[in-house]
Order: C-alpha cells, then sequence, then structure tokens
C-alpha cells in the first residue's frame, strides 16, 4: 500500500530553517550596518572636502587669510571686530559652499537647529528664520540647519595668512566636532619651544564629537582629558572610532581618535 504523499514541513525541518534564517541574519546585519555606517562617513568626507575648498576659495579672494571673528570681542562696546555672526567661518564661506546642507554631518547627534541654538549665547534665537537672519547678519539658510563641523578657534581669531603656515598639509581647517566654534583648549600646544604637560592632552571637540565632550568640555580633570589616552575611548569618535578633518592644503582625510592630537590646532605648523 502507498503511502500519501507528504507536502508539509515537520517541526524539526522548520526549526533547523528558521535557525539557519536566524544564523546568516546575526552574520549579516551587522555587516548591513558597517556597511551604512561606511556611506555616511563617506558622505561625510565629501561635505568636509567641499569646506574645505570654501576656506581656501574664500582665503585667495580675502589676500590669503581666512574669516576672522574674534569670539571674546563680539558685543563688546567699541570693539573693532563685527559684532554678529556675519563673519563666522561657515557664514563667510558660504557663497563658495553654496549649500547649507553640506554643513550637516549624517552622524551629528546634536539635533538643535541653529536659529534655536545661540552658538552659546552670542546669537539671537529667534523661531522666525529671517529675524533671526536679521539680527544675527547670517545667511537664512542656516535657520534650519544643524552644524555638524567646526574649525580651530585660532585660525579665525589670529588671522594669519596662508604664507606662514610652514606645514599647511597638517593644519586643520574643518572637521567633525562638537560645536561649530571649537578647539581652544589646549591650542598652543603645538609650540616645540615649550615642554607642556598637557601635551597629552586630546582635543576634545574633534576627538570625541559625539562623546564626553557635550555639552561642556572646560576645566574637567578627568583622564579622558589629561591622558594618558585609553584605546577605548576610539568609539567617541564619530565615525568608527575616527573623524573626518580637512587641512589646510585642500586634502581631507578619516583620522582615528588615537591619531587627533593637538598640533592640529598650530596655525604656524611645526
Amino acid at each position: 500500500m502507498k503511502k500519501p504523499n507528504q507536502n508539509g514541513f515537520t517541526l524539526i525541518e522548520l526549526l533547523v530553517v528558521i535557525a539557519i534564517i536566524a544564523i546568516l541574519a546575526a552574520i549579516l546585519f551587522p555587516v548591513f550596518a558597517q556597511a551604512r555606517a561606511k556611506a555616511r562617513s563617506a558622505s561625510c568626507l565629501s561635505n568636509i572636502k567641499q569646506l574645505t575648498l570654501g576656506w581656501n576659495m574664500y582665503a585667495q579672494d580675502y589676500d590669503e587669510t581666512y574669516p576672522l571673528w574674534r569670539w571674546d570681542q563680539s558685543y563688546v562696546g567699541g570693539s573693532p571686530y563685527p559684532d554678529d555672526g556675519s563673519s563666522t567661518w561657515w557664514n563667510a564661506i558660504y557663497p563658495y559652499v553654496k549649500n547649507a546642507g553640506v554643513y550637516q554631518c549624517p552622524d551629528n547627534k546634536y539635533d538643535v537647529v541653529s536659529k534655536k541654538d545661540g552658538i552659546w549665547g552670542w546669537f539671537s534665537t529667534n523661531n522666525n528664520s529671517q529675524a533671526w537672519a536679521d539680527k544675527t547678519k547670517m545667511n537664512v539658510a542656516f535657520a534650519d540647519i544643524v552644524i555638524g563641523y567646526g574649525t580651530s578657534e585660532p585660525l579665525t581669531y589670529d588671522h594669519p595668512r596662508m604664507a606662514t603656515m610652514s606645514k599647511p598639509a597638517e593644519i586643520m581647517l574643518v572637521a567633525d566636532m562638537a560645536t561649530a566654534l571649537s578647539g581652544w583648549d589646549c591650542w598652543d600646544c603645538y609650540d616645540p619651544t615649550v615642554n607642556k604637560p598637557e601635551n597629552s592632552y586630546r582635543p576634545r571637540r574633534i576627538a570625541y564629537p559625539n562623546g564626553w565632550d557635550q555639552p561642556h568640555y572646560w576645566d574637567d580633570p578627568t583622564p579622558w582629558i589629561t591622558g594618558p589616552f585609553n584605546p577605548d575611548w576610539d568609539r567617541f569618535g564619530r565615525h568608527s572610532n575616527g573623524n573626518n578633518i580637512g587641512y589646510a592644503d585642500g586634502h581631507a582625510k578619516y583620522r582615528p581618535v588615537s591619531r587627533i592630537n593637538p598640533d592640529l590646532f598650530g596655525t604656524q605648523g611645526r
């Protein structure tokens, strides 16, 4: 007597198939996540490159100097420096970039748009975009943008000429950072004539843009500021344990957190 055809699966067969699918998912999902992270990092690096070119195009038009904005002398009566945001780096180079979206890093965790941010209290926080732009003298395109990058404050504060930079390929113009006004801490640690214990510091706003340095960074005695460097801190980089950086010679590249050091802030190079 013939047995009837069995068109279904047994319980064991179903469990085996489910187990195989689960194993494949466990293997492939992290790969997909890494691929997406790489794509976001590549998009960010493209942004950094465009902003770096904007910096250098600005300098070519302004006697080889970069945008000048002295944060501690703004809104000070009688100050000869701009008392608004018109000369902040992101606004100054905008005519060369022409796309506010380029200022947004896809992995930036900070989510407050410019018109509500106030940039540490220097600028208006008017919810009306045009009113905000009129008050700050910044392009209205930035009103609803979260700026995901920053620069070296000494670079825009001391206003050096490009010709004074002995090693432009080692001087940072723009990078993944926690704030667009960035990097004053240990800015002079590059000075080879001074043996400072602070030379073990990390420039926190670059090294940890999505980690410990938000919202404050100063006067903190913890080891992640004073060193020595702990390899576990790599995970606080914005892109796979590191960050994207654009340099004064025009090139841009990814750099791991462990390789981000105070020398990047040296406006003269070494």
